[in-house]
Protein backbone atom coordinates (compact mmCIF):
# COMPACT_ATOMS: atom_id res chain seq x y z
CA UNK A 1 0.00 0.00 0.00
CA UNK A 2 3.16 2.49 0.38
CA UNK A 3 3.36 2.41 -3.59
CA UNK A 4 -0.40 3.60 -3.72
CA UNK A 5 0.75 6.49 -0.80
CA UNK A 6 4.00 7.58 -2.92
CA UNK A 7 1.88 7.27 -6.38
CA UNK A 8 -1.19 9.77 -4.98
CA UNK A 9 1.92 12.02 -3.96
CA UNK A 10 3.46 12.29 -7.65
CA UNK A 11 0.20 12.58 -8.83
CA UNK A 12 -0.06 15.53 -6.66
CA UNK A 13 3.09 16.92 -7.82
CA UNK A 14 2.21 16.62 -11.45
CA UNK A 15 -0.90 18.44 -11.13
CA UNK A 16 1.06 20.93 -9.19
CA UNK A 17 3.33 21.04 -12.41
CA UNK A 18 0.00 20.75 -14.97
CA UNK A 19 -1.23 23.84 -13.04
CA UNK A 20 1.35 26.34 -12.78
CA UNK A 21 1.73 29.48 -14.76
CA UNK A 22 3.81 28.79 -18.35
CA UNK A 23 2.63 24.79 -17.70
CA UNK A 24 4.48 24.12 -20.95
CA UNK A 25 7.91 24.66 -19.47
CA UNK A 26 6.81 21.75 -16.41
CA UNK A 27 5.02 19.42 -19.16
CA UNK A 28 7.64 17.22 -19.27
CA UNK A 29 8.49 17.06 -15.56
CA UNK A 30 4.58 16.54 -15.29
CA UNK A 31 4.58 13.68 -17.33
CA UNK A 32 7.60 12.01 -15.52
CA UNK A 33 6.10 12.08 -12.05
CA UNK A 34 2.73 10.83 -14.01
CA UNK A 35 4.05 7.59 -15.46
CA UNK A 36 5.99 6.87 -12.19
CA UNK A 37 2.75 6.85 -10.39
CA UNK A 38 1.86 4.76 -13.51
CA UNK A 39 4.74 2.34 -13.04
CA UNK A 40 4.44 2.34 -8.87
CA UNK A 41 0.65 1.43 -9.00
CA UNK A 42 1.20 -1.20 -11.73
CA UNK A 43 3.84 -2.62 -9.10
CA UNK A 44 1.34 -2.63 -5.95
CA UNK A 45 -1.09 -4.30 -8.16
CA UNK A 46 1.40 -7.02 -9.78
CA UNK A 47 4.26 -7.36 -7.31
CA UNK A 48 6.64 -6.95 -10.08
CA UNK A 49 9.97 -6.00 -9.09
CA UNK A 50 11.78 -2.60 -11.00
CA UNK A 51 13.87 -4.93 -13.03
CA UNK A 52 10.56 -6.78 -14.24
CA UNK A 53 9.00 -3.46 -15.10
CA UNK A 54 11.21 -3.19 -18.18
CA UNK A 55 9.72 -6.28 -19.34
CA UNK A 56 6.46 -5.63 -21.56
CA UNK A 57 5.45 -9.20 -21.55
CA UNK A 58 5.29 -9.29 -18.08
CA UNK A 59 3.21 -6.54 -17.96
CA UNK A 60 0.69 -7.79 -20.56
CA UNK A 61 0.26 -10.87 -18.87
CA UNK A 62 -0.31 -9.10 -15.65
CA UNK A 63 -3.15 -7.07 -17.39
CA UNK A 64 -4.60 -10.21 -19.26
CA UNK A 65 -5.61 -11.42 -15.92
CA UNK A 66 -7.41 -7.73 -15.34
CA UNK A 67 -11.12 -7.73 -16.87
CA UNK A 68 -12.66 -5.03 -15.68
CA UNK A 69 -12.33 -1.59 -16.37
CA UNK A 70 -8.51 -0.64 -16.38
CA UNK A 71 -7.67 -3.63 -18.52
CA UNK A 72 -6.03 -1.82 -21.56
CA UNK A 73 -4.40 0.63 -18.86
CA UNK A 74 -0.87 -0.95 -20.10
CA UNK A 75 -1.15 0.78 -23.42
CA UNK A 76 -1.69 3.74 -21.96
CA UNK A 77 1.49 3.26 -19.44
CA UNK A 78 3.36 2.20 -22.58
CA UNK A 79 2.36 5.53 -24.65
CA UNK A 80 3.36 7.82 -21.87
CA UNK A 81 6.70 5.52 -21.18
CA UNK A 82 7.43 5.84 -24.73
CA UNK A 83 5.70 9.58 -25.77
CA UNK A 84 8.92 12.27 -26.17
CA UNK A 85 6.66 14.79 -26.42
CA UNK A 86 4.64 16.52 -23.66
CA UNK A 87 2.21 19.50 -23.70
CA UNK A 88 0.07 20.54 -20.38
CA UNK A 89 -3.17 18.54 -22.54
CA UNK A 90 -1.37 15.67 -22.97
CA UNK A 91 -0.09 15.38 -18.97
CA UNK A 92 -3.92 16.73 -17.72
CA UNK A 93 -5.02 13.56 -19.89
CA UNK A 94 -2.24 11.35 -18.77
CA UNK A 95 -2.77 12.77 -15.22
CA UNK A 96 -6.49 11.71 -14.98
CA UNK A 97 -5.71 8.27 -16.71
CA UNK A 98 -3.32 7.12 -14.23
CA UNK A 99 -5.38 9.20 -11.52
CA UNK A 100 -8.38 6.70 -12.06
CA UNK A 101 -6.15 3.43 -12.68
CA UNK A 102 -4.44 4.44 -8.91
CA UNK A 103 -7.61 4.69 -7.37
CA UNK A 104 -8.62 1.52 -9.10
CA UNK A 105 -5.46 -0.08 -7.61
CA UNK A 106 -5.98 1.40 -4.31
CA UNK A 107 -9.55 0.10 -4.34
CA UNK A 108 -8.58 -3.39 -5.78
CA UNK A 109 -5.16 -4.20 -4.05
CA UNK A 110 -3.31 -7.49 -6.05
CA UNK A 111 -4.39 -9.56 -9.22
CA UNK A 112 -4.00 -13.33 -8.07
Amino acid sequence: MEKIVEAKKKLTFAEYLINRENSENFAAGAMKHVLSAAELAIQEISQLTDNEMKNKELINRVFDKITTEPKEFHRVYFKIAESEYSSPESAANALNTVRAFVNWVEQNRQIS
